[in-house]
């Protein structure tokens, strides 16, 4: 599904790009858990150019493609690791696949495998890859700074969390989390509030107008996270819903941002 977007426009939720312009400067230092295949993590490389991008990414097969992009598009300041990340450090049996078999793999999950949007048909493999905390990795320990720390892990968000707080507390960056599943919405919401931040939603349509490759037809589909700033900071001035509770987003009482 994500490669279709990125096929037919040349981009991927590049809504979301725009918003990090305004949040990282070419010294920044940036985090970003699920990569995939790097388009977001290639316009972050670009624009911390001074800095450095640390991707994650448990699919080994995404992570190889997220590394080749990385090194066509001579982004040397990126380190891309083949791990999940979450509260524990060790391995942990992931699903794999020959990704043969039309699917959205950017769905996957460490718990679920490729079965987080309906039963996956494909060829059906298991693998161990390592598990990690980012308060145990040494290169974050070292950073001076962080900017901005990027969470996408479809429903294991929470545990990402648990396993940064030394991080997030040292350094307290931007956080942009994906918040799209109901049964965790709200104790997302309540983990980050408790680590002193100011939740806000960024739901953004997929599809702009002004896209890439000009392409005029619309691919349906919006993306749910919230952007939160430390409550020190006081940083939103981009006029985004402040985040309440989950059901306003079912309720439909939630803005999309549009190109």
């Amino acid at each position: 599904m994500v490669s279709q977007y990125a096929d037919v426009y040349g981009e991927w939720c590049e809504l979301e790009v725009r918003l990090f312009e305004k949040l990282v400067s070419r010294e920044s230092n940036v985090v970003e858990v699920g990569s995939h295949i790097g388009l977001h993590a290639i316009p972050l490389a670009r624009m911390a150019a001074q800095g450095r991008v640390f991707c994650y990414e448990p699919q080994r097969i995404l992570h190889q493609i997220l590394c080749a992009n990385g090194a066509l598009n001579n982004c040397v300041n990126l380190y891309a690791a083949n791990r999940a990340v979450g509260d524990a450090t060790g391995t942990v049996e992931v699903a794999d696949t020959d990704y043969a078999t039309p699917w959205n793999y950017g769905a996957f999950s460490v718990d679920r495998g490729f079965d987080t949007e309906g039963e996956f048909r494909g060829v059906r493999r298991k693998e161990a890859i390592g598990i990690c905390r980012l308060d145990d990795e040494p290169a974050l320990a070292a950073l001076g700074s962080l900017r901005l720390l990027k969470i996408d892990a479809e429903g294991f968000e929470l545990q990402v969390l648990q396993g940064s707080r030394k991080l997030i507390e040292a350094h307290r960056p931007v956080l942009f989390v994906e918040n799209n599943k109901q049964e965790k919405g709200d104790a997302l919401i309540a983990a980050i509030r408790a680590l002193g931040y100011e939740c806000y939603w960024f739901c953004a349509e997929r599809f702009r107008p002004e896209n890439y490759n000009k392409v005029g037809w619309k691919l349906p589909g919006a993306d749910v996270n919230m952007v939160c700033f430390a409550g020190e900071r006081n940083e939103n001035a981009y006029g985004l819903t402040k985040v309440n509770r989950f059901a306003d987003l079912k309720a439909g009482n939630v803005p999309l941002v549009r190109g």
